[in-house]
């Protein structure tokens, strides 16, 4: 069982051995999607770009309804999976960013997330693993056919500030997963599109997982369904509008078009993604106080 953990609460060597599992993937692994003009790591934002409408999109689109959350957990626990295999190291588990800036909660470090973009070099990651100057971390995926390989980021220019932990806690308190614009779902979901805009450049694009803090942000929206779960173990744990037809559990979720190749073998329903253990992983609650919640229920 894989256990997910807060970024802060990995040792430095856990870090290295995260980063470099993510630099093999993206420059020695082959790709699924286009051999020869991409590497592995670009078929994940290949993914999520036709996921939100662009290049060739997928039906339905898993964003803005409740197959956010359900989607995501797949896409990036696949990327998990992958980085385990390329690395040959079966102990490497995604970590999640609480959205805070604060002491060891900013995973922007030089040795780990690397910085900001910089101002004086058009917002463009200049300190870190995916530095540009380092040519190690090569954007090859775009919202439109061509653009800019470095990587690029910047912090608060877009939107509004990071949320805070008061917010996060309102949100947590709602009921029920879904009611437009109310529910759960919705609610975490517009909080999640602030984080996207607050860091910027790739990441406030459909092509946002060309940034790796892609992954620690949906690691710690999917670590929050799981907190929500426990919160509130007599509500279903997903749930639809009420003119959606019947069946949705048992609905095949899509990962790609029919005119691209599948990126992995196996498909999921939506309801083979609504516990965690069948898919081999679980969350450590202990460093975020959250282990005095209730334990989750089987809705």
């Amino acid at each position: 069982m894989d256990i997910r953990r807060n970024h802060r609460d990995l040792s430095a060597a856990q870090k290295d051995a995260f980063i470099r599992a993510i630099l093999i993937l993206k420059n020695h692994t082959p790709s699924i999607l286009r051999p020869g003009q991409q590497y592995r790591y670009d078929d994940f934002v290949q993914i999520h770009k036709n996921s939100m409408g662009r290049g060739n999109p997928i039906f339905p689109n898993p964003h803005r309804n409740p197959l956010f959350f359900p989607w995501h957990r797949i896409l990036i626990r696949q990327f998990e999976k992958e980085l385990q295999v390329a690395a040959h190291d079966p102990g490497i588990t995604l970590p999640y960013w609480n959205w805070s800036m604060s002491g060891a909660d900013d995973p922007f470090m030089d040795d780990f997330m690397g910085r900001d973009g910089d101002m004086r070099d058009d917002q463009r990651v200049t300190i870190g693993p995916f530095a540009s100057e380092r040519q190690l971390f090569s954007v090859k995926v775009w919202d439109r056919d061509e653009g800019d390989a470095a990587l690029r980021r910047n912090f608060g220019a877009i939107g509004s500030p990071l949320p805070t932990t008061q917010e996060i806690e309102a949100v947590m308190n709602r009921t029920p997963y879904w009611s437009d614009p109310e529910g759960w779902e919705n609610q975490m979901e517009e909080m999640h599109n602030r984080v996207h805009s607050w860091v910027g450049g790739n990441m406030g694009t459909a092509a946002s997982p060309n940034d790796p803090i892609f992954f620690l942000h949906h690691c710690h929206l999917d670590y929050l369904w799981e907190r929500w779960k426990r919160l509130h173990p007599a509500e279903p744990v997903i749930s639809f509008a009420q003119d959606a037809p019947p069946g949705m559990l048992d609905t095949t979720m899509i990962f790609h078009p029919d005119i691209e190749p599948a990126p992995w073998q196996r498909t999921w329903t939506i309801g083979q993604a609504l516990d965690t253990t069948a898919l081999d992983y679980r969350y450590d609650f202990s460093s975020d106080g959250a282990a005095i919640m209730p334990p989750e229920s089987d809705h």
